[in-house]
């Protein structure tokens, strides 16, 4: 979700930006449970709208931030609405959690 750590919307009408802080928040939770993005295996990722171009500018961020390399799948789906007011980018992960050394 694209929410800061006061549960506040971030980058209202922006997709790029709201993209960028839900990558963020995948990192945080990944690294919390001894994961990170390289572990991920498949997402899904959910962007408000129906032009291509829009949908491309947020599949940009996803390239950039690593959620798509390795052995992965990834399904980029434009959408008529999201849980939460002025949300315009969800994305689900799917990710392995590395034994310990």
């Amino acid at each position: 979700m694209p929410l800061d750590a006061h549960g506040k919307l971030v980058g209202e009408g922006d997709a790029v930006r709201q993209a960028r802080q839900v990558v963020a928040n995948l990192e945080e939770q990944l690294r919390a449970v001894g994961s990170g993005l390289a572990h991920v295996v498949a997402t899904d990722v959910y962007v408000v709208s129906t032009d291509p171009a829009a949908l491309s500018a947020v599949w940009d961020v996803v390239e950039s931030s690593g959620l798509s390399t390795g052995p992965h799948s990834s399904t980029l789906l434009g959408v008529a609405c999201l849980g939460y007011t002025g949300q315009l980018v969800e994305i689900t992960a799917t990710a392995v959690v590395p034994e310990p050394s």
